[in-house]
């Protein structure tokens, strides 16, 4: 396999695990800070959860996509194009599941991260749809004959 399918394979994994770990984030705040056993200052607990999931998953996974896109921009790729937009669609998915989940958590644990992630990874999974969809329709060029 290319480079580019194997980068296109691991940017899908990133964009899995960030659904993931977010949404067990979530399912977590789920019960009162009080009667669980972990010393949790709810204050000071999603913020930063939430900042390293993004710059641990989402960041690497949307470079890998990036550059799964500039190296076959050129020629064109049905399966990497496809590659980048079930990117966008787990992303889009997996936030809108988020978002359903942001009722239930319990009210100490809300801020405006917690708020504000699920609709602005919504938002931001059209341009990764979009350019999956854009490589898909480069066609490729013919090379040049040269009989002489």
């Amino acid at each position: 396999m290319q480079l580019e399918n194997w980068l296109g394979l691991g940017s899908i994994a990133f964009f899995v695990l960030f659904v993931l770990v977010t949404s067990s984030l979530y399912f977590f705040m789920f019960d009162d800070p009080n009667t669980s056993d972990l010393p949790i200052n709810p204050d000071n607990f999603a913020n930063p959860k939430i900042l390293q999931f993004i710059s641990i998953t989402i960041a690497p996974g949307g470079i890998l996509a990036a550059v799964a896109f500039i190296l076959s921009k050129y020629y064109g790729s049905k399966r990497i194009g496809m590659m980048i937009l079930i990117d966008g669609i787990v992303l889009l998915a997996g936030m809108a599941f988020c978002q359903t989940l942001v009722d239930k958590i319990h009210d100490s644990y809300i801020t405006d991260t917690v708020l504000i992630v699920p609709p602005l990874f919504m938002v931001l999974s059209a341009p990764v749809m979009y350019f999956g969809i854009r490589l898909m329709k480069v066609r490729k060029t013919r090379p040049k004959k040269e009989y002489f």
